[in-house]
């Protein structure tokens, strides 16, 4: 049983031995944790909400499904910005959570617990999920591997909605092999998730890595680091070249790198404002039992359950909802970006940039509640790939004023094992390097 002293884990599952069978499982008794917005049929799933702090799931979701069916067992949930709603871990509902190496930091978020879980070593992986880089960012904070798959490959069913056009299942794990090895198990088609079944009807042809030699990177980007971080964003660019890889420098349209928070927070806030219309009281949430005045009973119930952060993003989404052309230009500009990147990746197999351009912030610096907070283009492109669908790893590569620093690498849609392939020839190189 696991101590309750650490803060990140919510609950914790009784673990027993289960009668193996005699086929082969490639992960058996290997102990791992879940973010609080997946469903678990024997553990609450609160979302770090006290609007649903008595749910309990009557099934689990698919992904812990395939993980028990390859001998993993689920030790506990993680906990979480309240209802995905923020990148700091200071949100949750029922306690903060901070930087495993200096408290006065933030641990990014929304995954934040399952960061820092697998940061302290207790577990080799936990399961977190990426709407707008809500895993890749606390990973990078945290300096352990974040992987946001492409969109479609991995099932959402029995994953607590913030954005179900965003919202993506994904990994943070201590080493490449880890994070090869849970994909390998959790991608596949889902008949409850019809965006999988979508996604197989799809050709793509498939990259050999050896001939995976284009790289490009972000022209200027180094002025926007710190000197320290600078020389280690160098160190991989080096790497590179010395593997004889082509790196070559492009720049980002200026509309579409000013415009990429803007999009994001329009289509994020509308679509969970109209998620969250489940969860009224009578539906889920703490019931409302006095029928008569339903309206005010809600408005009553989510203003004492719901935390600032979720209130402000409901108030946001309805705002646009109710503005048609708001949300057609947010979509819009969606598929520019989406354009835009395809293109990239027609001339280049993959795109690298610093993720994010700094180490943790200090928590007195982060008690913003949304995204629509000001921050330099160069801090919002892990959006890049939220917005576009395809994958995206964040692997740490050093260290910056004794916090983590990492780097955002990403392929064409569909290209996942090619890109977890250059991921493990980094890390390899980074341990050759460090010995």
């Amino acid at each position: 049983m696991l101590s309750k002293k650490n803060n990140f884990v919510l609950s914790y599952a009784f673990i027993y031995k289960k009668q193996q069978s005699k086929a082969k499982r490639r992960l058996t008794d290997v102990a791992y944790l879940a973010k609080d917005n997946f469903w678990t049929e024997n553990l609450p799933t609160t979302v770090s909400s006290k609007l649903l702090a008595d749910f309990r799931p009557g099934e689990n979701a698919t992904v812990i499904n395939l993980l028990t069916n390859e001998g993993a067992i689920l030790i506990g949930k993680t906990a979480m910005d309240e209802f995905a709603c923020g990148g700091t871990g200071l949100l949750s509902s029922t306690r903060i959570i901070t930087n495993p190496y200096d408290s006065q930091h933030i641990a990014g978020g929304s995954s934040s617990g399952s960061a820092v879980a697998v940061t302290k070593g207790l577990v080799s992986f936990a399961l977190g999920s990426d709407t707008g880089g809500s895993l890749r960012q606390p990973a990078a904070y945290c300096g352990v591997i974040g992987f946001k798959p492409s969109s479609g490959l991995v099932s959402r069913y029995g994953l607590v909605p913030m954005s179900s056009s965003l919202d993506t299942v994904g990994i943070l794990a201590e080493s490449m092999s880890t994070t090869q090895t849970v994909f390998s198990i959790i991608s596949r088609p889902d008949p409850t998730d019809l965006l999988t079944i979508a996604s197989t009807q799809i050709s793509v042809k498939t990259i050999p890595f050896v001939s995976a030699k284009k790289i490009a990177v972000l022209r200027g980007i180094e002025k926007y680091l710190s000197p320290e971080f600078t020389k280690l964003y160098q160190k991989i660019v080096d790497i590179f070249k010395k593997k004889n890889y082509q790196v070559k420098e492009i720049e980002i349209p200026h509309g579409i790198r000013e415009n990429l928070q803007l999009c994001y927070l329009i289509i994020c806030s509308s679509e969970l404002a109209s998620h969250l219309n489940s969860c009224q009281g009578i539906t889920y949430g703490q019931k409302v039992n006095d029928t008569e005045n339903i309206g005010e009973k809600v408005c009553q119930l989510r203003t004492e359950y719901l935390g600032k952060s979720v209130r402000q993003r409901l108030l946001l989404g309805s705002y646009f909802l109710q503005n048609k052309a708001d949300c057609e230009r947010a979509y819009n500009f969606r598929q520019k970006v989406k354009n835009w990147v395809d293109k990239a990746f027609h001339q280049y197999d993959f795109l690298l940039f610093p993720s994010p351009n700094s180490e943790a912030p200090k928590v007195e610096h982060s008690t913003f509640f949304f995204i629509g907070s000001e921050t330099h283009w160069s801090d919002n492109l892990l959006l890049l790939a939220s917005l576009g669908g395809f994958p995206s790893l964040s692997l740490p590569i050093g260290f910056v004023n004794k916090l983590p620093v990492s780097i955002n690498i990403n392929a064409a849609y569909r290209q996942d094992k090619l890109l977890l392939q250059l991921g493990e020839l980094i890390e390899k190189e980074l341990k050759i390097k460090n010995v």
